[in-house]
């Protein structure tokens, strides 16, 4: 998936309400609306079925899309949501299955997600590490209550939810300027690679700047030698990019808006980004400042 450039905001927000309400009841679930109508951003579907069908996610899918395509994407976006109410809970499946679904996740310690996420291990600043399964048609955190109930000890369900998230497939690995490397995906888990950068780019013996703005994209700089300092600020452009893209929108919302510095197993933010003037300043503390003056001896 591309990381900015991506095509403009189109489409009338009404429709996408009446062809959502339209293609379940095609599937059978028949649903009212709360909320104003035209906007998915806030409207929600309220399903005979007891779900709660939200459409903010899905009017930034169906974006700048025909008639033909909108339809097609609202259809396999419902198609998977309802096959999703179809699975097992987490709790019961078998510790084989579970060993092969469970995913370690980095997500925003804002509060967004409702999950009791108490268990959570922190991360950085503002991000916390946590645990999900990966269903084929969805993916469900699990909750501080749900782990005692699992097939799997919190150990193993550790080990197994990182060895499977460093396997995650990704679409690009690559470096795209000079010590500025790019992973994308389509995965959810994308940005959660971060857990092991030198799985991703080797070894780092003075650290590594990264930076995870959203789930589907990990970028990085590598502190390797005096030719990194500019890489930074290339990584720092770049970052203030793709928060500054409106039009294209953030997958799944903002995870991280400031570069961060990762060295011996310790992650801090190294930088300030301010929404309102889309400005990123780079701040250099006493640990950044040492990695960098040996990265460049």
């Amino acid at each position: 998936m591309p990381w900015f450039g991506r095509r403009k905001p189109a489409g009338d927000a009404p429709s996408l309400v009446v062809l959502a309400q339209r293609t379940l009841a095609e599937r059978g679930v028949e649903t009212t609306v709360d909320g104003p109508a035209d906007d998915p951003g806030r409207a929600r579907l309220l399903g005979s079925d007891g779900q709660v069908y939200l459409l903010a996610n899905l009017a930034v899918q169906v974006r700048g899309e025909n008639e033909v395509r909108r339809a097609a994407l609202v259809a396999a976006h419902f198609d998977r949501m309802l096959q999703a109410h179809r699975e097992p809970p987490p709790e019961e499946l078998g510790a084989d299955e579970l060993r092969d679904r469970i995913r370690l996740r980095l997500m925003a310690d804002d509060g967004a997600d409702p999950t009791d996420l108490t268990y959570a291990r922190p991360f950085a600043p503002g991000l916390v590490l946590g645990l999900c399964v990966d269903y084929p048609t969805m993916v469900s955190t699990l909750s501080t209550a749900t782990l005692p109930k699992l097939a799997l000890g919190s150990d193993e369900l550790w080990a197994m939810g990182r060895f499977n998230t460093d396997a995650e497939p990704v679409d690009a690995n690559a470096e795209i300027a000079p010590g500025v490397h790019i992973v994308e995906g389509e995965s959810l888990f994308t940005a959660s690679k971060a857990v092991n950068l030198p799985a991703l780019f080797g070894a780092a013996p003075f650290g590594t700047v990264f930076a995870v703005p959203h789930r589907h994209l990990l970028l990085a700089v590598p502190l390797r030698d005096v030719d990194s300092v500019q890489a930074i600020q290339t990584l720092a452009g770049l970052l203030v990019r793709v928060l500054g893209d409106r039009e294209a929108g953030l997958p799944g919302g903002v995870l991280c808006p400031d570069l961060l510095f990762s060295r011996h197993g310790h992650v801090s933010p190294v930088s300030a980004y301010d929404q309102d003037t889309g400005e990123l300043r780079i701040e250099v503390d006493e640990r950044f400042q040492e990695a960098l003056e040996q990265a460049v001896a």
